[in-house]
């Protein structure tokens, strides 16, 4: 691989550049720029259009691309180029080819953002994730409003004939409350990071602002794949503290040890009057156990079903990507009534798509980033540096959207997605080559 890596004209280019770069000032500014461009990106998330997000993230893409020709690429590992290819196949045996060349394209633009993110967040990782925290904050507040003063139901988001049919479910600017909730999950990972890893009253206060104010507004979402994905946030992260407390009560008073557990007891107690005190709420969360008697998990199972069966008549290699060709083909085999835009859940959508070949190749580029992300933190395991509990917090949303991910395809949409890949970079980038203190 190695080999042909050196010798081939799609990559033999990389790198040639560096005497040049040297001596450019253009060059020394281009971590700059793309941190520049990173920022703009996290603004534009929850404010631009799929199309515009499109162009500015094509706009990353091209300057990453440029700086490949002095700087070869950090951290594109061959399970990324080996989930490239098994999309390239399932387009090229794709029965609806034209749909599935526009969902490969997209695709492709993931992956070179992911490269783009790592380029961007190098230097200034920190700063970026703190800025994009102050960009949640702010979707975060209009969701709060809406709870407090009233929202219009941009879609039927409740079965009209339950009892929770008069519930306000807030979406903030998104106009999806599913979609504003799996926006919320990373950011409340990465704030409960920073509520550990920050060390000033200053900075505690803005944290524990994060936390309550994000962990909130995605309770009242009612998007009950974004409660599963908020559990496992808060799990994860209490798994890895807990792990590393025991290692560490030599070097913590006695006093912050009970702050601690008495800090985690006040979430859960607070979680569980939350439940208490809205019924609405309440019967909101039993419905993920009600199985079919709820609509919603009625319509899903129905969905599942008939992509099981696609998945059984494209085995190897599936459909083709993009939800193109999957809304021309999920037709042919959907049960009446059950219109659905998708797999809800991205197991089942990689599977569609890119058959049991795609999936294989999706499952090894998960653990690839899972396995090298445990490796970042298991370096500072030993001491609670700050830089620990922030990986942990990075840790914990990436758990968190997985889990959504389960019984959702938001991954799939830009906003999801390039959050994703951000916060893998950060893990990656910024945190790999720092020196812990």
């Amino acid at each position: 691989m190695l080999a042909w890596w050196q010798t081939s004209y799609l990559t033999r280019w990389w790198g040639q550049g560096a005497a040049w770069a040297s001596r450019s000032a253009l060059a020394g500014r281009w971590d700059a720029i793309l941190a520049g461009w990173v920022a703009l990106v996290l603004v534009g998330l929850p404010l631009l259009s799929n199309d515009q997000l499109g162009v500015l993230l094509l706009g990353g893409v091209v300057l990453w691309l440029g700086s490949l020709w002095w700087s070869p690429p950090q951290g594109m590992g061959v399970t990324a180029l080996l989930y490239g290819v098994t999309l390239t196949l399932a387009t090229a045996f794709s029965p609806v080819k034209r749909a599935a060349l526009v969902g490969w394209v997209k695709a492709c633009l993931y992956l070179s953002t992911f490269g783009a993110l790592l380029r961007g967040v190098r230097r200034w990782g920190q700063a970026l994730m703190v800025w994009h925290l102050l960009v949640a904050l702010g979707v975060a507040i209009v969701g709060l409003r809406q709870w407090f003063f009233g929202a219009e139901a941009l879609a039927t988001w409740i079965d009209p004939e339950s009892p929770l049919a008069s519930t306000t479910r807030v979406y903030s600017v998104f106009g999806n409350p599913n979609l504003l909730a799996a926006y919320l999950v990373p950011g409340v990972g990465m704030s409960l990071g920073c509520l550990f890893a920050w060390r000033t009253w200053a900075q505690r206060a803005l944290a524990l602002t994060l936390v309550v104010a994000l962990s909130s507004c995605l309770v009242l979402t009612g998007s009950r794949g974004g409660w599963l994905g908020l559990a496992a946030v808060y799990g994860c992260f209490g798994l890895l503290v807990v792990g590393g407390w025991w290692r560490w009560r030599k070097h913590h008073p006695l006093w912050q040890q009970w702050l601690f557990w008495l800090g985690t007891g006040c979430i859960v107690a607070g979680a569980l009057a939350i439940l208490g005190r809205s019924e609405q709420l309440r019967l909101r969360f039993l419905s993920i156990f009600a199985g079919r008697a709820d609509s919603s998990n009625n319509f899903r199972l129905n969905v599942w079903a008939a992509v099981l069966a696609m998945i059984r008549d494209y085995p190897w290699l599936g459909i083709g990507p993009g939800n193109r060709a999957f809304n021309l083909i999920y037709p042919l085999y959907q049960r009446p009534n059950f219109n659905a835009l998708g797999a809800y859940s991205v197991p089942l959508e990689v599977a569609v798509e890119a058959g049991l070949v795609g999936l294989s190749a999706f499952v090894a580029l998960t653990a690839s980033i899972l396995r090298r992300s445990w490796r970042n933190l298991a370096s500072r395991y030993a001491y609670p540096y700050p830089q620990t509990f922030l990986l942990m917090g990075l840790l914990a949303g990436m758990a968190g959207t997985m889990t959504h991910g389960l019984v959702d395809t938001l991954w799939f949409r830009p906003q999801i997605q390039v959050l994703w890949w951000f916060n893998v970079a950060l893990v990656w980038s910024t945190y790999d080559s720092s020196s812990a203190s």
